[in-house]
Order: structure tokens, then sequence, then C-alpha cells
């Protein structure tokens, strides 16, 4: 058996760092192109573009819904799978099942407070005009002070 896993290691090691650096790679090319296009936006004058990540509806509502639905599956196939003549299976039960209520709790708290986040983001988007994004005019006359006479 040991001397499998030689072998073993060497063939996986290329599939699992090929798609990693071309992953790196790829995110590093992406974020230069944003970068570059933040840049001629402010050169341009043009309002920049929307760089928020933030999570969308869907994500929040698959957080708030997905994770309890999931955790009680999990809870129903456990209690499921346990062997009835067992003198323990109360406290088992209740392990199981305090554990999927706590992640449960925990997936809907997680999804409140992003959609909070998401509905704070949102608002400071929309009142963002494209005036405060704008490159500001220069006014050449107002820094000639030689003209003025003083």
């Amino acid at each position: 058996m040991d001397t499998m896993i030689i072998p073993l290691v060497a063939v996986s090691l290329p599939m699992i760092l090929v798609p990693l650096i071309l992953l790196f790679k790829h995110v590093g090319q992406k974020r230069q192109y944003q970068h570059l296009e933040r840049m001629q936006a402010v050169k341009s004058g043009r309002p920049l573009p929307n760089s928020s990540q933030t999570p969308g509806p869907g994500s929040v509502v698959a957080i708030g819904g997905g994770v309890p639905a999931v955790s009680i599956v999990g809870a129903l196939i456990a209690t499921a799978n346990f062997p009835r003549d067992v003198d323990h299976l109360v406290p088992l039960l209740g392990i199981v099942w305090s554990c999927a209520a706590f992640i449960s709790l925990s997936g809907m708290a997680t999804a409140l407070i992003l959609g909070v986040l998401a509905h704070r983001a949102h608002r400071r988007e929309n009142s963002q005009t494209l005036e405060a994004s704008a490159k500001p005019a220069y006014d050449p006359d107002l820094f000639d002070v030689a003209s003025r006479g003083y």
C-alpha cells in the first residue's frame, strides 16, 4: 500500500496545482482589468463603475432558507439511521437536533445580516449621483493670480 501512495500523489499534484495556478492568474488579470477600467473612467470624467461585490438577494435567500432545510434533512437522516435498541438514544437525538437547530439559527442570522448589509449598500449606491463620482472640473483662471493684480 505504501508504494502506491507515491504515484498517486505524483498524479494528483498536477491535477490540483494547474487549475489553482490558472484560477489565480485569471483572478489577477480580472483585477488588473477592473483597475484599468476604473482609471480610464477617472481620466475621462465618467462615473466610476460599480465595484461593490455585495451578495445578491438570491444568495441571501439561499443561505436563509437552504442552510436550515439542509440541516433539518441531515438531522432527519441521522435520526432515521440510529438503531432503536440503544440505551442512550434520547441524548444522541438531543445532540443531533440541537446541532441542527444551532446551524439553522446561525444560517438565518447570517442571512439577516447579509440582507441588512446588502440593503445598506444598495441604498448608498443609489444615493450617489453622477456629480459625486465624476472628475472635478478644472478652471485654469481660478489659480491665475497674475492677471488679478495680486
